[in-house]
């Protein structure tokens, strides 16, 4: 009996140590690592922005002048060597006579033109009946005159176009007067003799319905300027501007 108690502890024994020997060791996780790098890596593509191109401005071609023509509405209308009532007469025209305008003298007063018998010069342009823009004229600056110039202003200060003025000589012959008009610009030109010296007298005497400085019943916005005394001999370089005033 005590040999099978001590067998059974025995066996039992054996059993406990067995177990012992064949307990597992705790299992970790395996650490995972990327793979190595064996080539240069691609650069990342680069996508071309598209090119500015800048298109040139159009050039701007001016239209050729092309001559227009005038008719006379007066009888023995002159033809003067430059765009004065001083300066000398060419020749005469009459009513109905055709003349073409190449170009014009600034201010609104004198047109240049061409006449059918071939001679060229200067013409009143208020006795001219106009079959073109006038403005569309070039402008013509002949040498060789005394020039007396000077703006024309409106009360507000606006220039005053179509304001005619009066030039009348230091000994007061009013035979020897002469007359410019003012333009949209309100400026006025002179030419005189080259001779032409001593204290003028300058006054604006009268004005057209065209004028900016009318109403629409054609009557003056405000009073004509005082009279001026000028020296022609300065009066190259001078603008001499006239002030209309309120009433």
């Amino acid at each position: 009996m005590k040999a099978h108690i001590r067998m059974t502890i025995l066996l039992l024994t054996l059993l406990l140590l067995s177990g012992c020997v064949n307990t597992m060791e705790p299992a970790f996780p395996t650490s995972t690592f990327p793979q190595p790098i064996t080539t240069e890596p691609s650069l990342p593509t680069v996508t071309p922005q598209p090119t500015t191109t800048f298109t040139p401005a159009p050039t701007l071609t001016p239209t050729p002048y092309k001559p227009f023509i005038a008719v006379v509405t007066i009888d023995n209308l002159f033809l003067r060597s430059g765009p004065g009532f001083l300066l000398p007469a060419l020749e005469m025209y009459d009513t109905g006579e055709t003349v073409e305008v190449l170009g014009r003298a600034p201010g609104w007063s004198w047109a240049y033109v061409a006449t059918g018998n071939g001679l060229h010069g200067f013409m009143k342009l208020e006795l001219l009946d106009l079959k073109g823009d006038f403005y569309d004229a070039p402008e013509v600056i002949p040498d060789g005159f005394v020039i007396v110039k000077g703006h024309v202003y409106a009360p507000g200060g606006d220039p005053a176009s179509h304001i005619t003025l009066t030039l009348t000589p230091p000994d007061g012959d009013t035979a020897r007067n002469d007359a410019a008009t003012t333009d949209a610009l309100g400026q006025f030109y002179f030419f005189l003799p080259q001779d032409s010296k001593g204290t003028w007298t300058l006054e604006a005497d009268a004005y057209g319905c065209e004028s900016s400085a009318v109403n629409a019943d054609c009557a003056l916005i405000g009073e004509l300027p005082p009279t001026m005394t000028i020296d022609v001999k300065d009066s190259a370089d001078v603008w001499y501007n006239l002030q209309m005033v309120n009433p």
